[in-house]
């Protein structure tokens, strides 16, 4: 069959995601691998989960293996809602809507706000979930570059002028402003704000995502940006995901109830409610308070990791190499010297039973192709230790072959 010609047009631009190509090589048990943004499955609370899984079906099994709501459970949005209030934005739980993972967020905001043609701001690089759900949906991806502060909106500033020119507005902003996948950079405060102001002064949207926040390694990251709204001009996207178990698919999605209400008619056709055990399940561990304590943990063995890893990196690979020290979150963002590509080395790498994701992916169009994401989440400390010496080795080998002789630059990436 052709199927090409029963495809619709928004389908034309859909592509199987360069990353994930790669997971089936560096996913394997005997690569050390640095690939894939995951959660430790060792810090899961396999034991709470057992027992709570046998009071939960005794006490609400014929609930918890049902159809649900649309817009997700109440105990768990007022629980939520609460979460949020605490957080700074004074919300009910008709704020709230729980969706498939934080995934599922972006492409429902996708599918109500974005018509072919519209202008999306991303980070860059940014996320390439959010890249491509934008990009699904035809949009002109508008990338504005990072730097140790997170998204430059200066450079941003400064191209809002012309597009209003054009009559061509962007339709919203999409940030992770907070350990932000790939780089691990945390938005500074000053930006948060004048993003907003940026917003509310060419009146566009803002989405925030931010599955990321508590799991910081020390003290806590700005307030959110949703918190700073005062127009229900943000909408912010939370998970379980990073600080729970991904498994069970449970996000949320935090805006005005009258945005809320349309989402819920676009899930509605979508998929008709979320996991209805998945969420019990996060409402039990959340509302017992154990989730904190759960979070607490994580945060304190996801920053040893990370203290491994740039410790290796310090030891390991040569001058000209530079990486972002990030304070949360799984990541950390490699620029090696111009002349290096990182698919090339990402080659090399796997033959050594060792893996990261080349950064090409988390540009707009190509650009970073002497980048790399590293994530230290999975591994164990000796299992860093290795990988980051193979790959110490392997770039000298390269630069040396190359003859490039970069200049000492151990600065942010």
């Amino acid at each position: 069959m052709n199927y090409e010609q029963f495809y619709a047009r928004r389908a034309g631009g859909m592509k199987k995601s360069a990353i994930r190509e790669f997971f089936s090589l560096t996913e394997q048990p005997d690569v050390v691998s640095f690939a894939g943004g995951f959660p430790s499955g060792d810090y899961f609370p396999l034991q709470f989960i057992s027992e709570m899984m046998q009071d939960l079906l005794r006490e609400e099994g014929k609930i918890a293996l049902q159809y649900g709501p649309t817009e997700g459970s109440r105990e768990l949005r007022e629980y939520l809602a609460g979460k949020m209030s605490r957080e700074g934005y004074k919300c009910t739980a008709e704020n709230i809507l729980i969706t498939n993972g934080s995934q599922q967020g972006m492409d429902l905001i996708g599918k109500i706000l974005i018509d072919p043609q519209d202008i999306v701001i991303v980070e860059e690089p940014g996320y390439v979930g959010g890249l491509g759900a934008i990009h699904s949906y035809q949009a002109d991806r508008l990338p504005v570059p990072l730097d140790e502060e997170g998204l430059r909106v200066d450079m941003l500033a400064a191209k809002l002028p012309e597009l209003q020119k054009k009559g061509r507005m962007p339709k919203f902003a999409y940030v992770v402003p907070n350990f932000q996948n790939p780089t691990g950079i945390c938005m500074s405060l000053a930006r948060r704000r004048r993003l907003l102001e940026l917003a509310q002064e060419y009146d566009f949207l803002i989405l925030e995502d931010n599955p990321y926040g508590e799991i910081c390694f020390k003290g806590s990251p700005p307030p959110s940006i949703k918190s700073l709204d005062k127009e229900g001009r943000v909408i912010y996207l939370g998970s379980f995901s990073k600080t729970f178990c991904p498994g069970i698919r449970i996000g949320w999605m935090a805006a005005d109830e009258e945005l809320i209400e349309k989402i819920v008619c676009a899930k509605g056709s979508t998929d008709l409610c979320s996991n209805s055990l998945g969420q019990r399940i996060a409402y039990r561990f959340a509302s017992t308070g154990r989730l904190d304590e759960h979070v607490a943990l994580l945060a304190a063995q996801y920053k040893k990791k990370r203290d491994v890893m740039l410790d290796c990196m310090e030891k390991y690979f040569p001058e000209g190499v530079s990486w972002t020290r990030p304070e949360g979150g799984f990541f950390i963002w490699v620029t090696f010297p111009k002349g290096i590509s990182a698919r090339e080395i990402l080659l090399k790498a796997i033959e050594r039973k060792v893996a990261f994701v080349d950064g090409s992916g988390f540009y707009v169009n190509g650009n970073g192709k002497n980048t790399g994401r590293f994530a230290f989440s999975e591994s164990s400390p000796e299992e860093i230790e290795k990988g980051i010496a193979n790959l110490g080795e392997i770039l000298r080998e390269e630069l040396q072959a190359r003859e490039i002789v970069p200049c000492p630059d151990r600065r942010l990436a």
